[in-house]
């Protein structure tokens, strides 16, 4: 995985959330920053997910298009869909632009 540049960012948070953070850090054998690092990524995807489930909800994005946004497959994009509950019936229409959206990505 390539490296990618970091900068430094100041956030105050409360005593009690740095506590959790060197618990976890101390679990994990990993330095404060780390777990940082990998809570906010995840917290990042959760948003994103969240995100485009509604836009699916709201038909508004493809299955296809909301995988590329969150930075996942399209099999697992399903199985988020599965998992919160969000209905997956395709008109013709919407059959036919994911499969050009497959197909164009390629």
């Amino acid at each position: 995985m390539l490296s990618e540049e970091m900068i430094t960012v100041s956030v105050r948070i409360p005593k009690s959330q740095v506590r959790e953070i060197e618990e976890l850090a101390a679990k994990r054998g990993v330095d404060k920053s780390s777990i940082i690092r990998e809570l906010l990524s995840s917290a990042i995807r959760e948003e994103k997910l969240k995100e485009v489930l509604e836009q699916l909800r709201m038909r508004k994005i493809t299955v296809w298009k909301a995988a590329k946004i969150v930075g996942v497959t399209y099999r697992e994009m399903l199985n988020f869909l599965k998992i919160y509950n969000v209905s997956f019936p395709l008109s013709g229409e919407e059959l036919r632009r994911e499969i050009e959206e497959i197909i164009g990505s390629k």
